[in-house]
């Protein structure tokens, strides 16, 4: 039954979410302008919440703080390194130089990225069906926005919107096999998961901290500010409703 819930969310965070990008982009220009900002801050919200109220604390339960904490800095730096190399590449601007450089880079950077999501979910769920379906909720909240930019990042490069759809699902398909693959090989090395949750904690503090919310601060006024800050809080609020079934 468990592994039916990381097939469930694996697709739904991978082609479910590449689907519900290609639909958005369908959207007038001016919807999109709206809409898509609110999402950011939303994923902000439910990120933060899942790393420090969720990921972290279980990690607690079954090493030291200082084992957590010091894995989850590596995490961060390790990420950092990985946006150096292009791997790890969120950015929403189809005219900065990366992007610019190779569109291609773009799908490389994709499939790695679903494949630490496959991860995340497996070993969330492993821990209780809450904390997954907590994960689940973090990794598609940020990998909507993400995608409706890859979209316009891989048509600005060259690509048509069906070859880019179709290259999106091909990434996207990445995250079923690496969440099955990591369902049952964490089950059989249990003791790696707290370490896999702090892992897990880093990549979603360096993504809403280093990539969501720069994106956030391309709108100034106050009205941006407090629907900001409104739906930060809305993803925060989303995260600890579901934790609240957390045995």
């Amino acid at each position: 039954m468990l592994i039916l819930w990381v097939i469930l969310f694996s697709i739904l965070g991978s082609i479910g979410v590449i689907i519900t990008a290609s639909v958005l982009l369908l959207l007038k220009k001016n919807i999109q302008t709206i809409l898509i900002p609110c999402l950011i801050a939303y994923a902000t919200g439910t990120l933060l919440a899942s790393a420090f109220l969720g990921l972290i604390p279980n990690a607690l339960e079954h090493v030291s703080s200082l084992t957590v904490l010091s894995t989850v800095l590596f995490g961060i730096i390790l990420f950092f390194i990985l946006e150096k190399l292009v791997i790890w590449r969120h950015c929403h601007n189809t005219k900065c130089d990366v992007h610019r450089a190779a569109g291609s880079m773009i799908l490389i950077g994709d499939a790695f990225h679903n494949l630490v999501d496959g991860i995340i979910i497996a070993a969330a769920f492993l821990i209780s069906v809450t904390v997954g379906i907590v994960a689940g909720l973090s990794v598609i909240a940020h990998e909507i926005p993400q995608e409706v930019g890859d979209f316009g990042i891989l048509i600005h490069s060259g690509y048509s919107k069906k070859n880019a759809l179709l290259l999106n699902i091909l990434s996207g398909i990445v995250t079923l096999p690496a969440a099955v693959v990591a369902y049952f090989a964490l089950e059989t090395v249990h003791d790696i998961i707290p370490y896999v949750m702090a892992i897990s904690a880093a990549s979603f503090l360096y993504i809403s901290l280093a990539d969501l919310s720069p994106e956030l601060h391309h709108k100034v006024g106050i009205s941006h500010a407090i629907r900001q800050f409104i739906l930060m809080l809305f993803g925060v609020g989303t995260i600890i409703l579901l934790l609240q079934f957390h045995p």
